[in-house]
């Protein structure tokens, strides 16, 4: 489900009433959720299921910079980028629609690719498929998070 609505990437870019409804929402609007699921994903826990003020923000804006004016889309794509880098890095806070914030999530390295398996070891080798195995670490970690 979309964070934004047509309507909503109308309002604010009336340019965009030259497009099909299909290219706004299934282009547009889909894509730039996307991308903003994962450059904030670093620092937050996503994809987001509420439409928070700061990232709807954010969707439509990256919607214009990917479909609008020609003349226009580095600009707001520059504004968009770096308003997200500084979102990740504390300056900024998500402001949600109960009028709380999200901050980034403590400790979050966003300069690196983040893995939920990181601290255990690889389950791939050299070895045959039948003789890699998951991680036992892993398997006694699930297993102490559902009470077993």
């Amino acid at each position: 489900m979309a964070l934004v609505t047509e309507a909503e990437l109308l309002a604010r870019y009336n340019y965009f009433n030259t497009f099909s409804s299909t290219n706004v929402t299934d282009d547009l609007i889909y894509y730039a959720e996307a991308e903003i699921n994962a450059r904030l994903a670093p620092a937050f826990d996503t994809p987001f299921t509420a439409g928070h003020p700061t990232v709807k923000d954010l969707i439509i804006d990256l919607a214009y910079a990917k479909g609008g004016k020609l003349s226009d889309r580095e600009d707001a794509r520059a504004a968009v980028i770096g308003r997200i880098e500084e979102i990740k890095k504390g300056n900024e806070y998500i402001y949600t629609g109960s009028g709380t914030t999200i901050a980034p999530l403590s400790g979050a390295d966003t300069d690196r690719i983040w893995s939920n398996t990181k601290d255990y070891h690889s389950t791939h080798s050299m070895l045959d498929a039948e003789d890699s195995m998951v991680s036992s670490s892993r398997i006694d970690d699930l297993e102490d998070a559902r009470g077993i």
